[in-house]
């Protein structure tokens, strides 16, 4: 087997890539091939195709051409399809990060099923490089550069002269009436402010200003206007200024209005669960099925009368090559069931049909994601 660096289109070099591995896992199942040297040689590919990947988003960032077949290839992830299915339903809408008491934003859309769902941010990053959503800043955290987490990390304010936190801040007040110009507390009668030297209560906030803070520390006795800013990590002890913070940027996530109309006409999974769920198949979408290292990830997985069948979804403008139905014959290596169907939309190229055919791949066409469902249904029944 070559494993010389392919060049060229960064496609074509993830397609190749992928090739060569199902090849490889091919052999190994025949078992042509000793575990040792299979674990070799498809962990030095797996890496060069997460390369090959990076590569093709960086490019996609700025080429139009690179970023639609990226983006025609993902819409057969489950996890794409259901971010792009919950953003449809209110295209208004963008989608937020949620802060739980971990402080640790997470991103939440529902499933076809109507269930709640998390989604990785990184998968989210992906799809903002080709084009499917566009980000809008909405949030910039300190995490501690330590144990990078921002539970617990705290600002903290300290003497300018000897570093003790323990500071009393007071905001300075000038009254632009009368010139007064004291702390706040001096200002404070309860709930309202009365300037201290001409006695008049300032109902608006165009009656006085704010000119700075004054400090004093407790420990040294020392007073200042600036104290010394920094954070303190209650979680591992540390403390660190900005400039060693990791600081970390949080978006959110709109539909793209340039491809919003490629999105509806791709975007299909939510019909075919609903089909096949009313032909009383227990559907899961993304399905995962135990495989012999880790679960295994389809578009969908149906269940019935013991039975069981993976399927996995590619559309495209014309024709769906060879590429996607590769990956479902390697992932049908690792697992077992009753049958793999493929579904294309509008329909297979010759070489991609050629090979579902010899590697026992059912395969499901049609114009519409609904077609698909219901040849996916004749598949079912003679199997």
């Amino acid at each position: 087997m070559s494993l010389s660096e392919p060049a060229g289109n960064p496609m074509t070099e993830v397609d190749t890539l992928s090739s060569e591995l199902a090849s490889l896992q091919r052999q190994f199942s025949e078992r042509k091939m000793k575990q040792e040297e299979f674990e070799l040689l498809s962990t030095n590919l797996k890496e060069r195709i997460a390369r090959a990947e990076a590569n093709a988003y960086v490019q996609a960032r700025k080429n139009d051409t690179v970023a639609r077949n990226l983006r025609l290839r993902n819409y057969n992830d489950p996890i794409i399809q259901q971010v792009l299915t919950h953003l449809l339903s209110v295209p208004t809408q963008a989608l937020e990060p949620e802060f739980g008491a971990g402080r640790q934003p997470e991103y939440t859309v529902k499933s076809a099923t109507g269930e709640s769902m998390t989604v990785d941010q990184r998968i989210l990053q992906r799809m903002a490089d080709i084009r499917f959503v566009n980000e809008t800043m909405f949030e910039r955290m300190v995490f501690c550069p330590l144990c990078a987490s921002p539970s617990k990390v705290y600002a903290r304010f300290s003497c300018a002269h000897c570093g003790s936190i323990d500071i009393s801040m007071s905001r300075m007040i000038e009254h632009l009436n009368c010139g007064t110009i004291h702390q706040e507390e001096a200002f404070r009668v309860g709930k309202s402010m009365i300037c201290p030297t001409c006695k008049k209560l300032l109902q608006r906030p165009d009656e006085y200003r704010l000119i700075g803070l004054v400090c004093s520390c407790r420990a040294c006795k020392a007073h200042f206007e600036d104290p010394t800013q920094g954070y303190f990590c209650r979680n591992c002890k540390h403390s660190f200024t900005l400039p060693t913070a990791l600081v970390v940027d949080f978006y959110t996530y709109s539909l793209n209005k340039d491809t919003l109309e490629e999105a509806r006409a791709h975007v299909g999974l939510n019909t075919l669960t609903e089909v096949l769920a009313a032909e009383g198949f227990e559907v899961k979408s993304p399905g995962l099925l135990a495989g012999t290292a880790k679960e295994v990830e389809f578009s969908v997985v149906l269940s019935k009368e013991g039975k069981i069948f993976a399927v996995d979804i590619s559309q495209s403008d014309s024709e769906v090559d060879v590429e996607p139905l590769l990956q479902l014959y390697v992932k049908t290596l690792e697992t077992k069931l009753t049958k793999a169907i493929f579904g294309a939309v509008p329909k297979l190229s010759n070489r991609a049909r050629d090979m579902a055919t010899f590697q026992g791949i059912a395969v499901a066409e049609g114009a519409t994601i609904s077609e698909v469902a219901h040849k996916i249904i004749e598949i079912t029944k003679s199997s």
